[in-house]
């Protein structure tokens, strides 16, 4: 047995896949010495996945080798779908590695197994080097009622800052609508940085706050014309992070 994981948090992954797949269809998970780790771009590269879970989520985790195992990630969640709240998952890969083994057990045991997919990583961009101008904490409920108020009017927004407030405007043909976000707003935890100012799709926006079923905090870093950065964490758990391009503006 090449790698063998054994999870009774069942929601930490589920949640997690249902957002990623969602906006992504394949991905090439790692399987490391410190946990499994998913780095996945959208075919138009528009927006990217950064996923971590934690070795210490897992009752039992034994890796025979750091590997590589590429999946269709919503015939992944379709299975880990299956899964209970009770249940315990083991995911389990073989030397051949032809295919990925999942196991659930609980009131019946079920097996599941899905084809392991021959995926590059080449074309996946680093997000690495990217320097933020401002980053705010908020409960992530305020940003998904301003993502749902924008939906109403358009299918892009703007999202501006300065030091002391965000401003996340979006303007249809018949309506708009401004919603402004102070430092001492409900639900800001902290606001801290300077100007930035840009343009998201509202599609890609409204699916990557469907990661607040894991964390009820959302840590935002935006810049002037620049990629906007959602992080979603779980302490000592999880970690599940977006990087969203801006939309270039037409004159």
């Amino acid at each position: 047995m090449l790698f063998k994981a054994e999870l009774e948090e069942v929601g930490l992954i589920k949640d997690s896949m249902k957002t990623i797949s969602d906006l992504i269809s394949e991905g090439l998970f790692q399987l490391k010495e410190d946990g499994i780790h998913l780095i996945a771009a959208d075919p138009a590269m528009v927006g990217l996945v950064d996923f971590q879970l934690e070795k210490e989520v897992f009752e039992d985790y034994e890796l025979d080798e750091e590997t590589k195992v590429g999946l269709n990630l919503e015939n992944f969640y379709s299975i880990l779908r299956r899964a209970n709240s009770d249940d315990t998952i083991t995911f389990e890969l073989d030397e051949d590695e032809s295919k990925f083994h999942i196991t659930m057990e609980g009131m019946s045991t079920r097996n599941f197994s899905l084809p392991i997919l021959n995926l590059s990583e080449n074309d996946i961009p680093s997000t690495d080097q990217l320097d933020f101008s401002v980053t705010a904490e908020l409960e992530a409920s305020v940003l998904e009622g301003a993502i749902k108020d924008a939906m109403v009017v358009s299918d892009s927004v703007t999202i501006s800052a300065d030091a002391d407030t965000i401003n996340i405007v979006s303007e249809g043909d018949q309506s708009n609508v401004d919603f402004q976000i102070s430092g001492d707003s409900d639900g800001v935890i902290d606001l801290d940085g300077g100007e930035a100012k840009s343009m998201f799709s509202l599609d890609y926006l409204s699916k990557m706050i469907g990661a607040k079923s894991l964390s009820d905090t959302v840590n935002l870093k935006l810049g002037e014309d620049f990629p906007m950065r959602l992080e979603f964490v779980v302490p000592d758990k999880a970690d599940l992070s977006f990087v969203l391009a801006p939309r270039i503006e037409e004159d």
